[in-house]
């Protein structure tokens, strides 16, 4: 019953991020109309699982480090940031324009043996690299010594 219920959620996070992915090239336009309140984008994100670890790369070139936030609560990583839009001075018009910008917010769900004490990020050449070491799975309780 927990592996049925793992993969009904599984699934539908991956749902819910294709229909993320949809809307934000539905309304890639600019300044939409539509995203009154906040422009929000997707930065690309890759999750590699090892037998130690679990290795998150967000690509986010183009920031600072101080405009990234990342936390971690209930297995949840959470990668929050706003990338600024570029000023530049006489501008008639744009011939093309696919650089993102603006705030943007990543939620990605860990596997329960990750470690949340030994969470490792660096942000080198526009990439964000997260490492999570995994609990050593073998040791499921701890034997107690009654005095």
């Amino acid at each position: 019953m927990v592996t049925f219920k793992k993969n009904i959620f599984r699934d539908i996070r991956k749902i819910q991020e294709e229909m993320d992915v949809l809307f934000d090239h539905f309304y890639k336009v600019r300044h939409s109309p539509v995203l009154t309140a906040k422009r929000l984008w997707r930065p690309p994100v890759d999750v590699i699982e090892t037998k130690e670890e679990v290795i998150v790369l967000v690509e986010i070139g183009g920031m600072k480090q101080k405009d990234l936030n990342i936390s971690l609560s209930d297995n949840i990583l959470m990668i929050r940031g706003e990338r600024k839009e570029r000023e530049i001075e006489n501008i008639s018009c744009y011939r093309s324009m696919e650089i993102n910008f603006g705030m943007f917010e990543r939620n990605i769900y860990l596997p329960e043996t990750v470690d949340s004490e030994s969470i490792i990020a660096s942000y080198k050449n526009g990439i964000l690299e997260i490492r999570i070491k995994k609990k050593d799975e073998k040791i499921k309780g701890k034997q107690i010594k009654i005095d």
